[in-house]
């Protein structure tokens, strides 16, 4: 089974293809863009990520994207990408948590990991997993706030910003390794690829987006 995953959840936009074998699940081309927006750079990177496989867009079996939490106009982007390609070519479609994907590539190294993002306005978006999947919900809190059962591998650009709030809960790797980057690789690695219809792609937002926040201090939009 070819899989395509997409994901702007974090300011990094990616896109994998992988394929499902008897061994499990391959990587076979990325394609990761820092520093452009997701409405820009994903269907180039669509485009790209097919080219460096040698495959076409038929070929493809599945589409997973990202539904976050973490950017909120970044996962809009990519659920409307996700959705506008399965059903323009029929091919199904899957949605995979944010954290899911950041945890996935971590698992490999260790039996517990906790993904961690930062989720600006001073808190952290979080979930503890095992490699038989999530050990706990998705919480939204203070870095101080954090609880960790164990003592988890602790991954994610929240764990790089709140280093020293965070150091007492695990491991932290070093500020440049890969394991604190969101990729569409772990969502290749990490999807539930049981389909699910379009409309039903929603994104995960944990808290009320920015834009609803500063709406309530805009005198203009009181009725």
């Amino acid at each position: 089974m070819l899989i395509l995953a997409l994901d702007a959840s974090t300011s990094v936009v990616g896109v994998a293809l992988g394929r499902v074998e008897d061994e499990g699940r391959r990587v076979l081309a990325e394609i990761s863009l820092d520093g452009r927006g997701a409405s820009e750079g994903l269907l180039p990177a669509v485009h790209a990520a097919l080219g460096l496989a040698g495959e076409e867009l038929g070929s493809v079996q599945r589409i997973v994207v990202g539904v976050g939490p973490g950017t909120f106009t970044g996962i809009r982007i990519a659920a409307a990408t996700a959705r506008s390609l399965a059903l323009g070519s029929g091919i199904p479609l899957c949605a995979n948590p944010t954290l899911a994907a950041l945890a996935a590539p971590a698992l490999f190294v260790s039996g517990e990991v906790l993904a961690v993002l930062d989720a600006k306005r001073g808190e952290v978006f979080a979930q503890p997993f095992t490699p038989e999947g999530p050990s706990g919900g998705i919480v939204c809190c203070r870095p101080g706030e954090l609880r960790a059962g164990g003592f988890p591998l602790v991954v994610g650009d929240g764990a790089v910003r709140y280093r020293e709030e965070l150091s007492g809960l695990g491991r932290i790797p070093p500020d440049g390794s890969p394991l604190h980057r969101v990729s569409a690789a772990g969502h290749v690695l990490s999807a539930d690829l049981e389909p699910v219809p379009a409309e039903k792609v929603i994104p995960v937002y944990v808290r009320e987006p920015d834009a609803e926040v500063r709406r309530d201090l805009n005198p203009w939009s009181r009725p």
